[in-house]
């Protein structure tokens, strides 16, 4: 097996429905089923577009606010969202095995980065 990161990533956004001047916030989950961690070195990025734009922009990794032009560059006029190389990090995923039926279960490694901002 290699020994890698290997990520996994789901969107989501709510509400469903905003109206102008309303909040809104994007979840990006990002889990690691491989046996390495995604760490700085690694040089993880998120990249996204928002429709419609997002105005005061904030971001945060795993509950730790993020700074802008540190952790991710925004630009206002496109939309355009990404994460600076390596300011993502993930855990390695781990492994058991069942001692009755020895099938091995993998529970990804798993951080979240939250996006929220008024349209």
């Amino acid at each position: 097996a290699e020994a890698a990161p290997n990520l996994a990533i789901t969107k989501s956004v709510s509400p469903v429905h905003v109206t102008e001047n309303g909040t809104l916030t994007y979840t990006f989950r990002i889990q690691n089923y491989g046996s390495v961690a995604a760490t700085n070195t690694t040089g993880v990025v998120i990249t996204d577009t928002f429709a419609p734009v997002l105005n005061n922009l904030t971001a945060a990794l795993n509950g730790t606010a993020w700074t802008a032009a540190t952790d991710y560059t925004y630009n206002e006029a496109t939309g355009t969202f990404s994460s600076t190389a390596g300011a993502i990090t993930v855990p390695a995923a781990t492994y058991t095995q069942d001692s009755t039926t020895g099938a091995w279960v993998v529970t990804p490694g798993e951080s979240t980065l939250v996006i929220t901002g008024t349209v």
